[in-house]
């Protein structure tokens, strides 16, 4: 009887095989890591395929350099990283027709803009943190964000799942509460009947200055024409009072806005004018150096709030928001943070306005007010309107979305419209 040599080797090769699978499962429940030349490692038909296999038929054992991960084992994650679940907002937005409506959720301080799906269906999808709980708000708008047509407010916890979905149906909009002419008939179902709630009001947009001139007036006022425009508003520019803060003439507008003006700008004469327009109604609108004016007229130191004082250098801030109900900071979340040059005042205007945004101190650099640091505030002012904000000194905050439509609802509120 012949026997060959490969029959007499076969009974080696089994043993060796099975004594490095042994090998291999010994090192795993000790906490080593396996061979990397075992490949067989978790397989519990590896033996038979090394036994049966000529050399190069099995391609992992070309390899002796790939490791394998035993079966069974699982991985570590990261304990660092935050666990996100992905929320499907479906929202579904009372019957109307425009082109040009909007729907934006603020979650905490996560803002989101939905998209159009189809007639009333509109969706967003958004990673969020597990099982977190904060108020959301989605409102519906016409006119770009101008116009407020409804809006939902609830508390909503994000679940442990990797998604999840959230359905607002119409019904759950409030509609009624929204009436920016005050007339008694909501903007929904005044725009739904041909009417137009925001019809011919008139700004003039005042920038003269007699102190320093921010190169940033050029930015701010094509910044508040087109923001006019998209809320169906007409302006005229004035950089010369001259003419201009007359009582025949102030009486063709609803809001003057003043934009970066500084110094002392208008004469005694001018000055009546303008608190004649105040006392008839008028509207006040003041950005930024609007408060480095007239420091000689009183009257106007109480109508802008406060007067300017010193600033450190442009740097980024964190500004608490007081007010999330207001048409200015309404699309905001509880903090508002960005680059500008922020102002400290005379004195704290707290006692005479109403607060919409806090400067945090520990924020930035320079701030001298202490912890009670108002940067935006309006009030009702000897039978008119008066807003106010302290941002605007950069040619940057014109472009930027949320600041233009913190000055849309400054122009809406100034006008009388969103109070």
């Amino acid at each position: 009887m012949g026997i060959s040599f490969s029959t007499i080797l076969r009974p080696f090769t089994v043993l060796l095989v099975g004594a490095l699978v042994v090998s291999g499962c010994s090192g795993s429940s000790t906490g080593e890591s396996p061979d990397p030349g075992d490949s067989t490692a978790g397989n519990s038909g590896g033996a038979n395929v090394l036994e049966d296999s000529e050399p190069g038929e099995n391609s992992q054992l070309e390899d002796p350099l790939v490791p394998s991960m035993p079966a069974g084992i699982p991985t570590a994650s990261d304990p660092l990283a935050q666990n996100m679940t992905s929320v499907n907002f479906n929202i579904v937005v009372p019957a109307y027709v425009s082109d040009a409506l909007q729907v934006r959720l603020v979650w905490g301080d996560t803002d989101m803009t939905a998209e159009w799906v189809g007639d009333e269906l509109w969706s967003v999808v958004v990673s969020l943190p597990f099982s977190t709980e904060n108020p959301l708000q989605i409102t519906f708008y016409d006119r770009n964000g101008a116009i407020t047509l409804g809006r939902y407010e609830q508390t909503f916890k994000t679940g442990a799942n990797e998604s999840e979905m959230l359905s607002i149906s119409a019904d759950q909009f409030d509609t009624e509460a929204w009436d920016s002419d005050g007339d008694g008939t909501s903007n929904i179902n005044e725009l739904k009947t041909g009417t137009d709630p925001f019809e011919f009001a008139q700004v003039l947009l005042f920038s003269e200055t007699r102190g320093y001139r921010h190169p940033s007036i050029p930015d701010a006022l094509v910044a508040l024409e087109e923001l006019a425009a998209s809320s169906g508003m007409q302006t005229v520019r004035a950089g010369d009072s001259q003419g201009i803060f007359t009582d025949e003439n102030l009486a063709n507008y609803d809001a003057v806005v003043w934009a970066q003006t500084s110094g002392d700008v208008l004469d005694s004469d001018e000055q009546a004018a303008f608190e004649n327009f105040i006392r008839s109604g008028g509207g006040f609108m003041g950005i930024h150096a609007a408060s480095d004016t007239e420091y000689d007229w009183p009257w106007y130191g109480s109508l802008v709030g406060a007067y300017f004082d010193t600033h450190p250098d442009i740097q980024s801030a964190r500004q608490e928001v007081e007010d999330t109900s207001h048409v200015s900071t309404s699309h905001l979340g509880s903090t508002w943070t960005r680059t500008d040059e922020w102002y400290d005042y005379s004195a704290n205007p707290r006692a005479q306005v109403n607060v919409l945004l806090r400067l945090d101190e520990e924020s930035y650099i320079g701030g001298g007010m202490g912890v009670d640091h108002p940067s935006a505030w309006y009030h009702n002012y000897d039978g008119g309107r008066s807003w106010y904000t302290g941002g605007g000194h950069t040619s940057e905050s014109y472009a930027e979305p949320k600041f233009r439509l913190h000055l849309l609802g400054g122009l809406q509120y100034a006008v009388g419209r969103g109070l």
